[in-house]
């Protein structure tokens, strides 16, 4: 969880605490923290990916180069 999230999360609790929150706005924000959540490991996820694809050995530009000649 992102320092963000956790800051979000807290604030919901204040509002709540302080009954600034109705019902329906208070399921919209947990519906919007729980997207913020599923985005944040899938992006995870996906950058992990590139970096994993940008590992396999490729070769330098200059000795593809060569290599065409």
């Amino acid at each position: 969880m992102s320092e963000h999230e956790s800051e979000w999360k807290q604030r919901i609790a204040e509002l709540e605490q302080d009954q600034k929150l109705t019902p329906e706005a208070r399921e919209i924000m947990q519906h919007l923290l729980n997207e913020v959540e599923r985005l944040t490991l899938q992006n995870k996820n996906l950058r992990r990916a590139a970096l994993k694809s940008t590992k396999q050995d490729r070769m330098s530009t200059k000795l593809k180069d060569a290599l065409y000649e």
